[in-house]
């Protein structure tokens, strides 16, 4: 090969190298999208059938003062509500997590599985802690009264008729504890039994 052409050959390696190197540096540095950049967490569009449709439908529910007027929709439909925020849901996971921080904050709030303690929050409803001692008694003392069978928090002695608070309570404060930080799921029943024996407002409910 003469020296002329093996020159212009190494010169046009070099050019294709830059070349794919700047190709790979414009690859490399592109922002992740809304998806990706929540690929660590649960999303409601995980969920598959009657699950699936459930959840969209609670999640339109727990905010919809505020849901409505970000996903354009109008009505108080349940229905309607829980489709539209689907779709809405969906449209923003391509988008620019850097360019659309806006998005993201509202992707995160809306179209994630949150947890029982989060959904309890939306509905203003008070977890009780270790402070509050004449709380964790009304409710317990609600659920005697309402006869609540005890195998809904795990507890194999179902029977109402002797004084068992002060034994029995702790037993009730671990299970609140570890079951208000699980998910939250419209198609299971864990949301309202964590209402019943671990807030405030168990107090008063049936």
């Amino acid at each position: 090969m003469k020296l002329g052409l093996a020159a212009a050959s190494i010169g046009g390696a070099s050019a294709v190298s830059v070349a794919a190197a700047g190709g790979y540096h414009f690859f490399s540095s592109r922002n992740e999208s809304i998806q990706e950049a929540l690929k660590n967490v649960r999303l409601i569009s995980s969920l598959t059938g009657d699950a699936l449709i459930k959840q969209w439908q609670e999640e339109f529910e727990s905010d919809k003062k505020d849901i409505k007027p970000l996903i354009g929709f109008t009505s108080d439909d349940k229905e309607g509500g829980g489709r539209a925020l689907a779709k809405w849901c969906n449209d923003q996971m391509s988008l620019d997590s850097v360019k659309h921080p806006e998005g993201l904050k509202n992707v995160k709030s809306y179209c994630l599985i949150r947890t029982v303690s989060s959904h309890l929050s939306r509905h203003n409803k008070t977890l009780l802690n270790e402070s509050n001692v004449t709380e964790w008694q009304a409710t317990y003392n609600q659920r005697k009264t309402k006869k609540t069978p005890k195998a809904d928090i795990g507890m194999e002695n179902d029977d109402w008729s002797a004084d068992n608070y002060t034994k029995e309570l702790p037993t009730v404060k671990t299970w609140c504890s570890t079951n208000s930080v699980k998910d939250f799921l419209a198609s299971e029943d864990l949301y309202t039994r964590v209402l019943k024996w671990c807030t405030k407002e168990g107090a008063t409910e049936a």
